[in-house]
């Protein structure tokens, strides 16, 4: 009895590891978005960006730094001036200079300075601010790489995603084609040993039946190829088996290419982005034209020693502070320059980026417009292969007709099939891409 419910357990625990993972679109895309490394990559980005702005509000407050310094004197001989070593004064009395030993410095063995500087940035504020701008301006470009990653991400796993509903029902397509001829293969051994056909028309049935294998492996590999890229969309090993189903919704309806663009215009991207680089290059304009003021500030400290007992141990001050770099041989101009070289490209990309918007709206919107053609057609062909079908199998039923007819008729609604989903799919693709192309 224990030997049964433990083979029982191994099947069950088998079962479960072969299950592979039912997923939907709508699954597959939030699965995608929570776990895609490129993804996460991206998240990691913003927070850096956003660390900058800290780092650059810093620099708007006072730099305050403390130091000190100790030091061992292992020889503490006094620094001293003999009586009579400036001379004497001549008279009655000679007089020496000095008249004793006159000590000038008492040495020490342990000696301390320390102190506190404090600087406040009066003139680069203006640049600072620029720097905090130029920060916040990384933030919001990081931020829109986020949302086109997870643009991508989506429109990328719905590609792969119709892609793999494709192949599969293509892959039963094939199945059906190599049923069908075997079903010949066997009528025709009949007809051989009755003598009423050539044996190269096996010969040609069997070729046909060796391409139809080959095509069905070809889409099998196509099928692994599809689920391993999916997979890796997801941020799951490349070998995990998944099941994906037709989405039940219905598309949305077409719109004209007007209301495309103008949400384009307004939502895409690539435009946005574009934008942001344009503002971000002006920022860097404004900040290299302030490299000509000159650096003013306030200073202000502290300092304590005990070197030398002759001079204060405690000393406060505070004042400003002036630079100005006089000559620097073209350095500013240059940086200039290049900001406002930096600027007119900007402005160049956002300009091409519109243009280049256009066109693509335009391209998604006439696939979307031809795929949406093709699906009424398509519809008409697969409701004439179910209907011949259906009578073809009433026949069958009351033995008016062979297996093998049917199976043909079976194999042309498959390929209608094929071909309607191709055109349904066709169209949620164009659409999605319009979608995309307007920032949804």
């Amino acid at each position: 009895m224990k030997r049964i419910l433990l083979c029982l357990a191994l099947l069950l625990a088998g079962s479960h590891v072969g299950m592979a993972q039912e997923l939907t679109l709508a699954q597959a895309q939030q699965q995608a978005v929570a776990q895609n490394r490129r993804l996460k990559i991206a998240r990691h980005k913003v927070d850096e960006s956003t660390y900058k702005i800290t780092d650059a509000k810093s620099r708007l407050y006072p730099l305050v730094q403390a130091s000190a310094l100790y030091a061992y004197n292992g020889v503490a001989n006094d620094l001293t001036l003999p009586a009579g070593a400036l001379g004497v004064i001549p008279g009655n009395t000679p007089v020496l200079l000095p008249q004793k030993e006159l000590t000038l410095f008492d040495a020490k063995h342990n000696l301390f300075t320390g102190g506190v500087l404090a600087f406040q940035p009066i003139s680069q504020l203006g640049k600072i601010k620029d720097g905090v701008r130029a920060a916040q301006a990384d933030v919001e470009l990081a931020q829109t790489d986020v949302s086109q990653a997870e643009q991508a991400i989506r429109h990328g796993v719905e590609q792969v995603y119709f892609g793999l509903l494709i192949a599969q029902k293509q892959q039963e397509q094939a199945q059906t084609a190599i049923e069908l001829t075997r079903a010949k293969l066997y009528d025709l051994e009949s007809a051989l040993l009755a003598g009423k056909t050539d044996p190269v028309n096996k010969v040609g049935l069997q070729a046909d039946l060796a391409n139809q294998q080959q095509q069905l492996r070809q889409l099998q590999n196509q099928v692994e190829d599809y689920t391993a890229d999916l997979n890796e969309l997801l941020g799951q090993p490349a070998e995990t088996p998944l099941t994906v189903s037709a989405p039940a919704d219905a598309p949305l309806a077409l719109q004209p290419v007007d209301t495309y663009l103008t949400a384009a215009q307004s939502g895409n991207l690539d435009v946005r982005k574009a934008d942001q680089l344009s503002r971000k290059a002006s920022i860097g304009v404004q900040a290299a034209r302030k490299d000509y003021l000159p650096m003013v500030g306030a200073l202000g400290g502290y300092n304590y020693q005990n070197v030398i007992s002759e001079l204060p141990a405690n000393n406060f001050f505070l004042g400003l502070q002036l630079s100005y770099n006089l000559f620097d041989f073209g350095r500013r101009r240059s940086a200039v320059n290049q900001r406002l070289s930096q600027q007119q490209q900007a402005d160049e990309n956002r300009q091409y980026t519109l243009e280049h918007l256009q066109t693509e709206v335009g391209k998604a919107h006439r696939k979307a417009r031809q795929a949406q053609s093709l699906i009424p057609i398509a519809t008409q062909a697969v409701q004439y292969r179910r209907d011949e079908l259906k009578l073809k199998q009433d026949r069958l039923a009351a033995g008016l007709t062979l297996k093998r007819d049917v199976l043909e008729t079976q194999q042309a609604l498959q390929k209608a099939e094929v071909d309607l989903y191709s055109a349904q799919i066709g169209y949620r693709l164009a659409l999605s891409e319009l979608q995309r192309l307007g920032g949804q």
